[in-house]
């Protein structure tokens, strides 16, 4: 038994040593080709075993491998993906695809990762793969505003906003990485700087409804509600069939004691989309508080109640807006026994 077993050592070693390099390359590259004329025509699981002979044959074929992590990638099987793309950089440690490519397979498996230390841990790796792609192309904008999301994610705010600048300075006119700069100094509580490139990203789109909605948001933060309320009339003309802006509106009107100026906005609102819970709501709010500096309005009391009724049914987890309506319907008069 033993001896068989040496004797057939022997013989694949033979086998290996007769199969020189360059019949490897060529045979691998014949493979890589096949496979990847089978996924132009739509046959991923020929070409998957096309490509799968092509890397056993040579394993140094690091363009195959990538093309593996490609399929599992598109497939959604981010671990086969990573697989696949940690032995194309290991087989190419020049392969700056392939490291980019590793850094967004993390990124996704990060997303789909149940515990929060899995969450990081794939961060990091994502860090990792990204830093060695940029060693490799530091010019190349997607993993610089890649790795700048990682690190904003990491809680490391100086190395994600200087990322993004390197993204900025790479794509000037990209409102994107404009935008993740202004979400990344907001966050870090730099309302300011956030406000500035909110405003730089505007100019390159100015009826962009995300931007907006974020510029008015951090607006709103820094209690300045006349540049809000130019910011949210702005969105409510660029966006005329969307009702945010009026209940955003409303909300400014409210925060500077404009009752009915901001039932009219929430009014409006609820025209656009009559299934908006925050315009209901947004109501009732304007309603009851009129109520309580006057308790002879009833009837202020009572649109409010029933603004606040539509808004739980639309969205019944209010617990905040359950309690105020018991507060605030009035008790049933009621014959004493």
């Amino acid at each position: 038994m033993t001896k068989r077993l040496i004797l057939n050592g022997l013989l694949i070693g033979l086998i290996v040593v007769g199969c020189s390099r360059p019949d490897m390359q060529r045979q691998g590259v014949d493979h890589y080709i096949q496979g990847q004329l089978l996924l132009d025509q739509g046959d991923v699981e020929s070409a998957l075993k096309e490509l799968e002979k092509a890397v056993r044959t040579d394993p140094k074929l690091s363009i195959a491998h990538n093309t593996i992590g490609d399929v599992y990638c598109r497939q959604g099987n981010y671990e086969r993906a990573r697989q696949s793309y940690e032995s194309a950089v290991r087989s190419n440690p020049f392969a700056f695809r392939s490291y980019y490519n590793l850094g967004v397979t993390y990124q996704l498996l990060a997303k789909t990762a149940q515990a929060v230390e899995q969450v990081r841990e794939y961060i990091n790796q994502a860090v990792e793969a990204y830093t060695k792609a940029i060693s490799l192309m530091p010019g190349d904008f997607d993993s610089q505003l890649n790795v700048s999301a990682c690190y904003f994610q990491l809680g490391q705010f100086e190395k994600a906003v200087e990322h993004c600048q390197q993204a900025i300075r790479i794509k000037p006119q990209n409102t994107k990485a404009r935008v993740n700069l202004a979400t990344i100094y907001d966050h870090h509580g730099q309302s300011y700087e956030a406000v500035r490139a909110y405003l730089s990203a505007l100019e390159l789109e100015p009826d962009n409804p995300d931007l907006l909605r974020k510029l008015g948001s951090t607006y709103l933060k820094q209690d300045r509600l006349n540049p809000a309320f130019r910011v949210y009339e702005q969105a409510a003309k660029a966006l005329p069939d969307q009702a945010w802006p009026w209940e955003k509106i409303g909300e400014v009107y409210y925060r500077q004691k404009e009752f009915d100026q901001a039932i009219e906005a929430f009014q409006k609102a609820t025209k656009i989309d009559p299934q908006s819970p925050a315009a209901w709501r947004g109501m009732g709010v304007a309603y009851l508080s009129q109520f309580v500096l006057d308790k002879s309005r009833a009837d202020l009391r009572d649109k409010g109640l029933e603004a606040w009724n539509i808004s739980l049914e639309l969205d019944p987890s209010q617990q905040d807006i359950r309690r105020l309506v018991r507060k605030y319907t009035p008790k049933p008069d009621l014959p004493e026994l």
